[in-house]
């Protein structure tokens, strides 16, 4: 096992039943690691559609200039999708949770 997917492990485990999906994610879609619990939601389709939003969220912070974009928080009834830029931007990591999750406890995670 490499050691992001030791890392994606060790995530799932303290998320415990909140956890949905996670992913890391190319600029082009396509996941490098991660998955989904859920055998109803495909971590490969918001791996690659959350490319789009990432891009989008960096051209609107750009055209209206309100500063570098952290991390991305999409909320639904059933769940939260944060999305954040690894390193220098080629690849974003995507998380996916129930409704019933912390989003305190989800940052403090996943900045660690």
């Amino acid at each position: 096992m490499s050691k992001l997917e030791q890392v994606i492990q060790q995530f799932k485990s303290e998320l415990g039943g909140d956890f949905v999906s996670t992913d890391v994610v190319g600029m082009d879609g396509i996941s490098i690691a991660g998955g989904s619990v859920d055998p109803n939601f495909s971590a490969s389709d918001a791996a690659a559609r959350f490319a789009e939003v990432m891009k989008l969220a960096v051209k609107v912070s750009k055209k209206i200039d309100i500063g570098k974009v952290d991390d991305n928080l999409v909320t639904t009834d059933k769940n939260y999708i944060i999305s954040r830029f690894l390193g220098d931007g080629s690849y974003y990591w995507v998380v996916v949770v129930t409704s019933n999750a912390t989003l305190g406890t989800l940052r403090m995670l996943m900045n660690e």
